[in-house]
């Protein structure tokens, strides 16, 4: 399947916003990040990644680490 359409779709719909947020200035990793940034990506099953926006930049995973590890904690027990 080709998700690069639905990532461009969403992306154009959210890009009039982006910026308009704040980032979290209690997580010193995250509040040196400009809320200008916004990238979306995903990697289907045969290793093809379709992205947008700033999906190449490096960035701290803090709380989104936060479901997967729920994942593993669910597959575990």
């Amino acid at each position: 399947m080709n998700y690069q359409p639905t990532l461009d779709r969403i992306y154009a719909a959210l890009k009039p916003v982006i910026g308009e947020g704040k980032v979290a200035s209690y997580i010193p990793e995250l509040a040196s990040v400009s809320p200008d940034q916004f990238g979306m990506a995903v990697v289907d099953f045969a290793g093809n990644v379709f992205a947008v926006g700033d999906a190449t930049k490096r960035f701290s995973i803090q709380s989104i680490s936060k479901p997967f590890t729920f994942g593993l904690a669910i597959e575990t027990f």
